[in-house]
C-alpha cells in the first residue's frame, strides 16, 4: 500500500512549475477524520508538498443507513421506466456518445489500487459538462408538453430539431439562474430546440462563463448579490404562459423539471453501469446532490446490491451532504460557502435528491480547496505515461476526493479500499472557464488536453 508520502511526491511533481507555485494556497484547520457516528477517528498525516496541503482538514462520514433494497422512497425520485425513457431520448440526439472512461494506470499503481479511471464529462456535447444531460432533457419534455397543449400532440424530438415547430418553439423562453454550467446547458438546449433563453447570473460569475452562455444566443442578466439573489430574480421575472424555469427548484408552470433533470443525469449512471460495472468505488461531486443521486439511483436500479460504493465529495466550506447525513435531513450550511470548487458551493442538499443518497450513498467526504487545486495540477501533469487531463475546478472534486482517500491508510480502511479496488472518479466538467483554469493550473487547457485527445 502506498504511504501518504507517495501522494505528496506525486503532488509535488504535478505542482512544480513556477506558474503553479505562484498560486497562493491557504491551509485549512487541523485535519480530523470523522467516523460513522460522528466521533473523531484520528488525524491525517502531513503531506510534504509545495502546495501547503499540510494540515488540511478532511471529514469523512461512512453512511450507517446504506441499504440494499431500492424501494418506494427511491422510486419517488427515479423510476426504472422513466430512466429508460430519458436514456432513449438523450441517446437519440445528434452527436450523443458516452463520455470517455480514461484509465490512469500509472497513478493507480502509485496509489496501490487495481484501477483508477476518470469519467470525463468535459466531452459531453458542446456544453462540456454533465449539465448537458439534465436541464436539456427537462427542457425538451416541457417543450413537448407545451406543443401538445397548443395542438401538436404528436411532436417528436426529430421534428423539433428539424424546425418543423419553429414558429411556436420560438415563442417559448427557457430561463434559469446559474453560476456557469447549468445556464450554459439551458442556453444550448434552447438554441438546439429553437426556443429563446434568459439566464441570470450573480455578480461573482466570471466574464468568461457569461460569454460562453451568450454564445448560445441567450440573454444574460447580471444580478447583484449571490446565486440565491439571481434565482429569486429569475423566479420573479418568469411571468407569462410562455416562460419556463429550468431549475432544481419546482416552479408552478413546470413542477416536474427537477425530477426530469435527475432522470436526465441518470444517463451518466447508465453509462457507468454498462462500461464500468466492475468498479468498486465511484467518487462524485455533491453540490445540491442531484448528480450524485442520479448516479446512485441508476447504479442501484441496474446492479442492485452489487453496485459500487458511491462516495460524494464536497468542499469543507459547503458540506451540505455530509451535514444532511449527520442530521438525517437536509440542513443549511452556515457561512459564505466560499470555495474554489464554485459549482459545489451549495448551501443545502436538494430535498428531492436526498432520499436516494440517504439510503444509497456509501459515504460522504469533505475536502479542502488545497486538495482540489493539487488534483487539478496532478491531472494536468499526467503521471508516467498517463494522459494529461483538463478538468475544471468543480469537476476535479471526484478525483481529488479519490486521491485524498487513496493517500491515507485510515481513510482507505474506512471505505474498504484495497489493492484490488477499481476506482472511478467522475470529472463532472472540463475546463469550462479557460481564464480560471489558467490561473489555477498555470497552463492553457487546450495545451494540457488537445481537443479530442481523450475521446
Amino acid at each position: 500500500m502506498p504511504s501518504p508520502t507517495n501522494l505528496g511526491d506525486s503532488l509535488a511533481r504535478a505542482c512544480a512549475t513556477p506558474a503553479c507555485r505562484a498560486t497562493p494556497l491557504h491551509p485549512a484547520r487541523p485535519a480530523r477524520i470523522v467516523g460513522a457516528q460522528g466521533q473523531l477517528r484520528g488525524r491525517l498525516p502531513r503531506f510534504q508538498t509545495p502546495t501547503n496541503l499540510s494540515g488540511s482538514a478532511v471529514r469523512l462520514l461512512v453512511n450507517p443507513h446504506r441499504r440494499d433494497g431500492y424501494g418506494e422512497t427511491e422510486n419517488a425520485v427515479m423510476q426504472a421506466a422513466e430512466a429508460d425513457t430519458a436514456a432513449a431520448e438523450i441517446r437519440s440526439w445528434p452527436d450523443y456518445a458516452p463520455t470517455p472512461l480514461i484509465p490512469l494506470p500509472a497513478l493507480a499503481r502509485r496509489m496501490g489500487v487495481a484501477a483508477l479511471t476518470v469519467k470525463h464529462e468535459g466531452h459531453r456535447f458542446a456544453v462540456g459538462s454533465f449539465k448537458a444531460l439534465g436541464p436539456p432533457y427537462a427542457a425538451i419534455q416541457v417543450m413537448k408538453a407545451e406543443l401538445a397543449r397548443h395542438g401538436a400532440a404528436d411532436a417528436r424530438t426529430a421534428d423539433i430539431l428539424s424546425g418543423r415547430h419553429a414558429g411556436l418553439a420560438h415563442s417559448f423562453t427557457f430561463t434559469a439562474a446559474t453560476s456557469g454550467n447549468h445556464g450554459r446547458a439551458v442556453a444550448w438546449a434552447a438554441q438546439r430546440f429553437g426556443a429563446m433563453s434568459r439566464i441570470y447570473m450573480h455578480a461573482g460569475v466570471s466574464p468568461g462563463r457569461a460569454a460562453a452562455i451568450a454564445s448560445f444566443g441567450a440573454t444574460v442578466v447580471r444580478v447583484p448579490g449571490t446565486f440565491d439573489d439571481a434565482l429569486n430574480r429569475c423566479l420573479a421575472d418568469a411571468t407569462g404562459d410562455s416562460t419556463f424555469v429550468i431549475a432544481d427548484q419546482p416552479h408552478a408552470r413546470a413542477p416536474d423539471v427537477p425530477r426530469l433533470t435527475i432522470h436526465g443525469y441518470g444517463v451518466l449512471g447508465m453509462e457507468l453501469a454498462v462500461n464500468a460495472h466492475d468498479a468498486t468505488h465511484v467518487f462524485v461531486g455533491a453540490g445540491n446532490g442531484s448528480l450524485a443521486a442520479a448516479i446512485t439511483a441508476r447504479l442501484w436500479l441496474t446492479l442492485g446490491r452489487k453496485r459500487p460504493r458511491v462516495v460524494t465529495v464536497e468542499p469543507l466550506t459547503a458540506d451540505g451532504a455530509l451535514r444532511a447525513a449527520t442530521e438525517g435531513r437536509p440542513v443549511p450550511v452556515p457561512g459564505d460557502l466560499a470555495t474554489v470548487m464554485d459549482g459545489l458551493a451549495v448551501g443545502t442538499v436538494s430535498p428531492l435528491a436526498w432520499p436516494v443518497l440517504a439510503g444509497g450513498a456509501h459515504a460522504f467526504l469533505a475536502i479542502p480547496d488545497t486538495a482540489a487545486i493539487a488534483g487539478l495540477r496532478m491531472a494536468a501533469a499526467g503521471d508516467e505515461g498517463d494522459p494529461a487531463l483538463a478538468i475544471g475546478e468543480t469537476g476535479i472534486a471526484g478525483l481529488a476526493g479519490a486521491l485524498t482517500v487513496l493517500g491515507d491508510r485510515a481513510l482507505r480502511r474506512q471505505l474498504g479500499v484495497t489493492a484490488n479496488s477499481r476506482i472511478v472518479a467522475v470529472a463532472c466538467e472540463g475546463a469550462t472557464d479557460p481564464a480560471v483554469y489558467r490561473g489555477l493550473v498555470g497552463r492553457d487547457a487546450e495545451h494540457v488536453e488537445p481537443r479530442g485527445a481523450a475521446s
